[in-house]
């Protein structure tokens, strides 16, 4: 009997050693698996804000004007002189009360003689906003934000720029400058008209960093008003080249059916125009060529007039900005096969 009680009290013991260990893999196999879903778990990431550095001199700063997309910024405050701290007020335009103040952009803490302050982010929509300091007493300064910024690709060889004129209509533009060949990094430089001195340069079109070979680069955003505009890098010596900025763009809507344009002897005066050009029942792509008249070859193309992206069926495509002067002209489509047709600019 006390050898039945002895070997049922091993057994027993035998039995709950085995449950515990069970219990224990049973929970380690919970536990690793309960790591691994959190592991497998994709970790979300804010997009980063962009950083905008303002300058203040004495009773100034630097950047009078900047141009930016809706987004997400933070400003980076300097103080370049001035013999106490700075800071940073950011208001809707006209709106000066303390009650308007846009409070996430004022600066974490007061900017230092020589050293630079970080404002919290700021989330800012379309509109028109200003900027000044009270510390130091500055003018106020326009920031405009647009809801749409358009980008201008222009490449570099040694030695010139491809694109050699740019019609653009009143807007916002970021400006890519593409070096394509030049063995040195490029830049680009924009001036009004005549203007070539570094005090008049646009300094929202310098690029962020210069361009090396094989590389692009881009520009701050820059708000352009209708006028004339001269564009060049002296890293790369390169002429200057016209870039015409205009109030009143007319588009002109060019239709194509298959093998011809629906239109034919069209009639312009002297002007900035787009042509918007409609693929109407071609089963493929269509584009669309513009040259002085009798000129076919490729180099005597406006290459302007190109359709922005080729033109699939039931669709339409703009071309860029064309300045036309007085003379005739002629379109066509090479890839719908069409005939020629006749354009006067009067």
């Amino acid at each position: 009997m006390k050898n039945y009680t002895s070997i049922l009290t091993v057994f027993t013991l035998l039995l709950m050693l085995g449950f515990t260990s069970c219990e224990t893999d049973t929970a380690e196999k919970k536990t690793t698996t309960t790591e691994t879903t959190k592991k497998a778990e994709p970790v979300k990431t804010a997009s980063k804000p962009e950083t905008i550095r303002l300058n203040q001199k004495p009773g100034v700063f630097e950047n009078t004007s900047v141009a930016l997309a809706e987004g997400s910024y933070q400003f980076e405050i300097a103080n370049d002189g001035v013999d106490h701290e700075v800071g940073f007020v950011l208001v809707p335009k006209g709106k000066y009360d303390q009650k308007d103040h846009i409070k996430a952009a004022y600066v974490k803490a007061p900017a230092a003689t020589g050293k630079s302050s970080m404002t919290n982010v700021v989330n800012l929509k379309a509109g028109e906003y200003e900027y000044f300091c009270p510390l130091n007493p500055t003018p106020k300064y326009s920031l405009i934000v647009h809801d749409k910024v358009e980008t201008v690709r222009l490449n570099q060889k040694p030695g010139v720029f491809e694109n050699t004129s740019v019609a653009l209509s009143n807007g916002a533009y970021q400006f890519e400058i593409a070096n394509d060949g030049v063995d040195h990094e490029v830049g680009f430089v924009l001036v009004p008209k005549g203007k070539y001195d570094a005090a008049n340069h646009i300094k929202a079109a310098y690029v962020k960093a210069p361009a090396a070979t094989g590389k692009s680069s881009m520009t701050n955003i820059v708000n352009l008003k209708a006028g004339e505009y001269e564009y060049f890098c002296p890293l790369n010596p390169t002429p200057k080249y016209s870039l015409v900025v205009h109030d009143n763009v007319e588009t002109v809507k060019l239709s194509q059916m298959p093998g011809k344009f629906t239109k034919d002897n069209v009639a312009l005066t002297e002007g900035a125009y787009q042509f918007e050009i409609s693929n109407d029942g071609v089963d493929h792509e269509v584009g669309f060529v513009l040259v002085p008249k009798g000129k076919y070859d490729a180099k005597d193309h406006i290459k302007a007039a190109y359709v922005k992206a080729p033109v699939p069926t039931g669709k339409s495509s703009m071309t860029n900005i064309v300045n036309l002067k007085a003379g005739q002209y002629e379109y066509f489509c090479p890839l719908n096969p069409t005939e020629k047709y006749n354009l006067t600019v009067k």
